[in-house]
């Protein structure tokens, strides 16, 4: 269980979106706890000359990290046009630990997810890190992007092919080859559909994915579908299919 947060940005990083997940990190509500907060780790990843690299990742919770401070700095010194995708965890497969924090770089991809999948088949190629079906997910998404050359294909085949039919709570994605941001958005419980929710923002110079709430622009903000995939593009076009 999570918070997830992807950013297309053409000027310069809107940084308050970064803010608000710190805050979310804390006081974020969590279905079936009695503790709020998303409190067992962050990561926060972008793109350099075309190849993605973390700006912070650790085990902490954001909102003590003074690392995470840090990144939320060096977010605002990102030339753009760029991606950005961060992520606050609240642990719910495999332990708290650096290889089980979100978000996955696997080559050109980084990739973060809410919600719990399961029964997916393990790597064959004994890749995984750590302990989680998210990471699993992380695979199988770079694997078909290297097949299918697309990630809006590549994340339309994952979902088709390995999520339907599986067990799951959620299967909330964000997801970026550095050409594009993917979102998509599925829960099985309709009690839940408020937690397990994911909103688009569209703002002049960004077009944002994330969870909650939304902050750093004042422009168009929706609701993302169940079942629907969205596709952001480098110069802030958007486009939507439902699956």
């Amino acid at each position: 269980m999570c918070r997830v947060l992807g950013v297309v940005f053409r000027d310069s990083f809107p940084i308050e979106t970064l803010s608000e997940l710190k805050i979310l990190s804390e006081i974020g509500s969590v279905p079936g706890e009695s503790k709020r907060g998303h409190r067992d780790g962050w990561g926060i990843a972008a793109y350099r000359a075309g190849k993605p690299y973390y700006l912070g990742r650790n085990t902490r919770p954001a909102f003590v990290d003074p690392s995470y401070n840090e990144a939320i700095d060096a977010a605002g010194r990102i030339p753009p046009p760029n991606m950005l995708i961060a992520h606050v965890r609240a642990a719910s497969s495999g332990g708290v630990s650096l290889e089980n924090t979100h978000p996955f770089i696997i080559g050109e991809l980084v990739f973060a997810h809410n919600g719990t999948v399961k029964g997916l088949p393990e790597d064959p190629q004994n890749r995984a890190k750590g302990q989680t079906d998210s990471e699993l997910l992380a695979f199988l998404v770079a694997d078909r992007l290297a097949e299918k050359k697309s990630l809006h294909n590549a994340v339309k085949s994952v979902i088709k092919e390995d999520v339907d039919g599986r067990e799951f709570s959620a299967a909330v994605i964000v997801a970026s080859d550095g050409h594009n941001l993917v979102g998509y958005r599925d829960f099985s419980d309709e009690d839940r559909a408020s937690y397990y929710n994911l909103r688009l923002a569209k703002c002049k110079d960004s077009v944002s994915l994330l969870q909650e709430v939304a902050v750093g622009c004042e422009g168009e903000l929706s609701e993302v579908k169940k079942r629907e995939l969205v596709v952001v593009t480098s110069d802030l076009k958007v486009e939507t299919e439902a699956l």
